[in-house]
């Protein structure tokens, strides 16, 4: 298939190859701007944990009053008091960088559940409860939908494999309410209401959806996984 490769990504030392289809692949692993990949956290000194730490709470401060289009790298480098050449030597790009401000924010939830314990009720109203409480957070910061939605379209591999681990860890939050199930069966209810989440999530940040219609497409999806998953289990399929 015949394709043609895209500009670099600026500041990522990156291409991509366009398909004749139309779709985007990732050409080469992203790196940092000095060509290498960014440092490993685990193997930082104090002091460069600090300076990453500090640059993922500017990217996150900067979300507060600005979208992630009209946000810069440099625009964090400066609120960190960081050098735009040290930014690169911990994210690879701008996608990455928000990538792990996501991750930031989205510990919120996991906290969430810890200091409010889920109300008495059906593992369906109480797995609605916590998913509910994940959209609440995206109501009160819409920008951060439209943060996922971008990046959802990173080709950057480090984004993407922050992605995945911000996946897993949210499904940690959710899985003590489905303990009673075998966790290859709860696992699977997470991923597909994780799926319905996003989809609208994504719509209603383009205004494609209402936030009621999250609310309720998701709850919706609750009910008729869990009300499956128990006629099959009460049957013995």
């Amino acid at each position: 298939m015949a394709a043609r490769r895209l500009p670099r990504n600026e500041g990522t030392g990156a291409s991509e190859v366009l398909s004749t289809s139309g779709l985007r692949t990732p050409a080469v692993r992203v790196s940092g701007r000095g060509g290498g990949p960014p440092a490993d956290p685990a193997t930082m000194t104090p002091r460069q944990q600090e300076r990453r730490e500090r640059l993922i709470e500017a990217g996150l401060a900067l979300l507060d009053t600005r979208d992630y289009d009209g946000i810069q790298v440099k625009d964090v480098a400066e609120q960190a008091g960081v050098a735009l050449g040290t930014l690169y030597n911990y994210f690879s790009s701008k996608e990455h960088l928000f990538a792990e401000v996501l991750i930031s924010w989205a510990s919120i939830l996991k906290s969430s559940v810890s200091r409010r314990p889920l109300k008495e009720g059906t593992t369906s109203e109480r797995l609605t409860e916590v998913f509910h409480r994940g959209i609440r957070g995206f109501q009160r910061q819409p920008q951060m939908a439209r943060l996922v939605s971008a990046l959802d379209m990173s080709q950057d591999v480090f984004a993407s494999e922050i992605l995945q681990r911000l996946q897993r860890t949210t499904s940690e939050a959710y899985l003590p309410v489905l303990r009673h199930l075998p966790e290859s069966n709860a696992r699977g209810i997470i991923r597909v209401v994780n799926s319905v989440l996003s989809t609208n999530l994504r719509d209603w940040s383009v205004g494609r959806k209402t936030i009621v219609d999250c609310y309720d497409n998701v709850a919706e999806a609750v009910r008729l996984l869990l009300d499956s998953n128990e006629a099959s289990v009460s049957s013995g399929g």
